[in-house]
């Protein structure tokens, strides 16, 4: 979600309806025409024994985590973890430092999700608006798109995640993404970019936005703009749990859009504020804020017509992380300070 002109578009359908014209480019039906492919062929993914969730029939459980024997998420604190961890705020100022060059970004990408993998050292981007949707796989030093395939033009691209999983014992690469209003996800051959299969899914607003996942857990996490996170079962992609973010402000957090896994946190980025959020996935809370709004100010990035800050992934380089927006003309690899 998201796009520019903030004093004439005032809610996100508003803006979503504005944008939601025809045309685009042609459309490559092997990576959209998910409803000629079974729904989740999705391959297996290697469970503990003793882990259990919550029954297919139950409804989500809001703020409660999923119960597993004999073993508890951990999350690195300052008492462990990261022996640097410290909590940030907006009001710290610029907590990040710039690592290299910036990176060519095509400023006709409408960034939906970023996501990269250290196993293959690729990097994929998830780009939106009706009619414009793909999916690119992207050269992770100079940001260049290698390959990018075009969805059916009546889907709205969302978030996108690269997982692993096991396929007749064979581990390999897929990628995951959601679309925007139409409840439907597809699964993607990372090497090919071929669609594997699609989904149907539910969220508090039945929307999608952000996605990322926890592999040890085996759940991919998702955003709809509400206050809510969504946690899915990796292997049925049913949801198990809801889990409400709560701003350092004690205000319940909104627009929560692009996500990322990292180190037993999630990063996440929202609509229409310059900001990182560090959200505790046990608790909820935001155990750090940082403020980017110095990183491509507002201000500079209209003139280019430039969109909102949306898109961050982890990089090779532990704590670096790729940073962009939607129609930037530039990528970034920062360094978050006491992460």
């Amino acid at each position: 979600p998201g796009y520019y002109d903030t004093n004439t578009i005032n809610n996100e359908s508003d803006h979503h309806n504005l944008l939601a014209g025809k045309g685009g480019k042609e459309t490559d039906s092997s990576a959209s025409d998910g409803k000629n492919h079974k729904n989740n062929v999705l391959g297996t993914h290697e469970k503990d024994d003793d882990d259990y969730y919550l029954n297919d029939n139950a409804p989500p459980q809001v703020g409660k985590s999923i119960k597993k024997k004999n073993k508890s998420h951990t999350t690195p604190t300052s008492k462990g973890g990261n022996p640097n961890y410290k909590k940030v705020t907006k009001q710290d100022g610029k907590m990040y430092e710039t690592v290299g060059d910036v990176i060519y970004h095509d400023k006709d990408h409408f960034t939906q999700g970023l996501t990269y993998s250290k196993d293959s050292n690729r990097l994929y981007e998830s780009n939106g608006l009706y009619g414009q949707s793909s999916v690119c796989r992207l050269e992770p030093s100079t940001g260049e798109s290698i390959k990018c395939i075009h969805m059916d033009h009546e889907y709205f691209a969302e978030g996108m995640q690269i997982y692993k999983t096991k396929n007749n014992e064979i581990e390999e690469e897929r990628l995951i993404q959601v679309t925007w209003k139409n409840r439907m996800g597809f699964i993607y051959d990372a090497d090919t970019l071929d669609t594997i299969a699609n989904f149907t899914f539910t969220s508090t607003r039945n929307e999608g936005w952000g996605l990322t996942v926890n592999q040890d857990d085996h759940e991919f996490i998702l955003s709809d703009g509400s206050e809510n996170l969504h946690f899915i079962d990796m292997e049925t992609l049913q949801e198990v749990r809801r889990l409400p973010v709560i701003r350092q402000t004690g205000m319940q957090a909104r627009n929560i859009n692009e996500l990322e896994y990292y180190n037993g946190k999630i990063l996440a980025n929202v609509w229409y504020e310059d900001v990182i959020l560090v959200i505790d996935p046990i608790t909820g809370k935001c155990d750090s804020e940082y403020d980017m709004s110095m990183l491509w100010p507002v201000q500079e990035r209209r003139k280019q017509r430039a969109d909102v800050l949306n898109g961050i992934s982890i990089s090779k380089d532990d704590g670096v992380f790729y940073i962009t927006g939607k129609k930037w003309d530039r990528m970034y690899k920062l360094k978050l300070k006491h992460l």
